[in-house]
């Protein structure tokens, strides 16, 4: 095991102190409820059921959050770190490393010493990276592979989630009435990455952009890309409305999301607005990996991965 790497380790001992004060809870109200005379009602009794999710755990497992990274950009791993840092604190693996193609720690299992490994790219969509470059590295050879005596699971691209447009379309809605505008008369611009390779299609920033304009929540919705047509700089020609929302389809903020794409709005920083360009407004948006939600849809990934047979 690379000693250098960053893990974050379950702790058992804690996890069983947490059961037991739930269960001495659990205890309790079973008691009042015992002492409660049948015909009083109970006095806080919620309006609403409560639906408890079972809390899947996997103590003998680790799971590598694979990042892009950055040679260049100092802030290029912090989303991947910080989403490596909440999934440990949740307790649910024996380890929790993350790692990154371009950068220290670097891509192997040998961050981790577990005998079975998730391994979740932390991308925005399906690629090159992880289609092809990432299984190569790792030896994978589909969702389950067994090497040197490991079950190693590889999941789906962390931006490939059913629920993110939504999420997204949350987010835009609330910057929307956050400065006042009304999202039918808003246009939203979806950023991805893409690539210059010929034939390559962005699947994901297409599906996106599809299911946000079958909502009819924004006067349009439009993609762009930073390596391939449409062009992100063409975006006066791309939307329609007065007020522009640009929502970038990236997960790190590295070169793009903090220079490359804030340069085109006359930005400095990931995010900002509204910037008067052309008789329009423009409001730049962080990446997707910045929420809170998106530890859950990882754990998603990891159950939808383990199911595959």
């Amino acid at each position: 095991m690379d000693p250098g790497a960053r893990r974050y380790h379950f702790h058992r001992h804690a996890g069983r102190r947490h059961r037991r004060h739930a269960e001495g809870k659990a205890g309790l109200a079973e008691a009042g409820r015992r002492r409660r005379k049948p015909d009083r009602p109970a006095r806080h009794a919620s309006r609403h059921p409560v639906v408890t999710t079972p809390v899947d755990r996997w103590p003998d497992a680790a799971l590598l959050l694979v990042g892009h990274g950055s040679s260049r950009i100092a802030t290029s791993r912090q989303v991947t770190d910080r989403l490596a840092e909440a999934l440990g604190r949740r307790g649910l693996f024996a380890e929790v490393a993350a790692c990154f193609w371009k950068e220290a720690p670097f891509l192997s299992l040998d961050l981790v010493a577990s005998p079975t490994v998730f391994i979740v790219p932390n991308f925005a969509g399906e690629g090159i990276f992880t289609r092809e470059l990432i299984p190569e590295r790792l030896g994978l050879t589909g969702t389950h592979s067994h090497r040197d005596g490991r079950h190693l699971i590889y999941t789906r691209p962390v931006g490939c989630h059913p629920r993110l447009p939504d999420l997204l379309r949350r987010r835009a809605v609330g910057l929307c009435h956050h400065d006042g505008l009304a999202p039918e008369k808003t246009s939203l611009l979806i950023v991805g990455h893409g690539s210059r390779r010929p034939g390559t299609v962005s699947e994901t920033p297409e599906i996106v952009a599809a299911a946000l304009r079958a909502t009819a929540t924004f006067a349009d919705v439009a993609t762009a890309y930073l390596e391939q047509d449409p062009a992100a700089s063409l975006w006066r020609d791309l939307v329609s409305a007065p007020d522009i929302l640009v929502a970038p389809w990236l997960i790190s903020e590295g070169m793009h999301a903090s220079a490359d794409l804030p340069g085109l709005f006359g930005l400095s920083t990931p995010t900002g607005g509204p910037v008067a360009l052309d008789g329009r407004r423009v409001w730049l948006m962080g990446g997707i990996g910045r929420e809170a939600e998106v530890v859950d849809m990882i754990l998603d990934h990891v159950r939808a991965a383990q199911a595959i047979i």
